[in-house]
């Protein structure tokens, strides 16, 4: 009890000092999760550069135990989603890379076109939609997407769910987004394709399938060269 007790002591301590001395509202705040990889000399440069610009921007840094929950955190929330179901709350994520200068503005109008097209089907409640970069490059980053809604009552939920996240697809390719970052494109978004890539582009993957695969032993239809019979998806909640 002690240890635990100590613990909570410390805990309400740390969030005293930062929402109340260093003046950042719960509400508003952000926090990234770093990983550096190198010599211990090179990670102690790298943070030293990264604590810099936090500093020069009003950030601090944090240890590095709230950085491990929060990657412990990804292996959960399957589970989290599991567990939504047998409350009714039918979601998922979807992701993207976009350009830097695109990044607020994607996804402010991937939430509003979540909203927009939940509205026209008739769900009954405003979807849960979040967005956060997950990574980021030189030149953009992966945006990551979770969206939930309320399904009880609702008829054909999954159809739906699909005409929500392919109408939230549209909207990313329309703002620069990627097809994909790296979920792939499988069957879920062969659609988009013709879109996402030019016919010349899509004809050399064509041609690469036929050179490797000339008898189309991986034929599972996420990336067809000639006819198949099409695979039929369905799902009862």
């Amino acid at each position: 009890w002690a240890e635990s007790g100590l613990a909570a002591v410390a805990s309400a301590l740390k969030k005293f000092y930062v929402t109340k001395i260093r003046g950042f509202d719960p509400e508003r705040m952000v926090a990234a999760t770093v990983l550096y990889v190198g010599t211990a000399e090179a990670i102690a440069a790298q943070r030293s550069i990264v604590e810099t610009v936090a500093r020069e921007h009003g950030g601090m840094a944090a240890d590095e135990a709230n950085g491990r929950r929060g990657y412990e955190l990804t292996f959960m929330i399957a589970y989290i989603r599991d567990l939504a179901l047998q409350h009714w709350y039918l979601g998922e994520s979807f992701e993207t890379s976009v350009p830097w200068p695109r990044v607020v503005e994607l996804c402010t109008a991937v939430r509003n076109r979540i909203d927009s097209t939940a509205a026209a089907l008739g769900l009954p409640q405003r979807p849960f939609v979040s967005a956060r970069v997950t990574q980021v490059y030189d030149s953009g980053a992966c945006v990551y997407f979770y969206f939930a809604f309320f399904y009880k009552g609702v008829s054909d939920p999954v159809a739906k769910f699909v005409a929500v996240e392919h109408a939230a697809r549209a909207e990313i390719l329309a703002r620069g987004g990627s097809l994909s970052h790296h979920h792939g494109v499988g069957k879920h978004r062969l659609e988009f394709m013709p879109r996402a890539q030019s016919a010349a582009a899509n004809a050399a993957l064509a041609a690469v399938k036929d050179a490797l695969d000339p008898t189309n032993v991986f034929g599972a239809g996420n990336w067809v060269t000639r006819p198949q019979a099409p695979v039929a998806l369905s799902c009862k909640l």
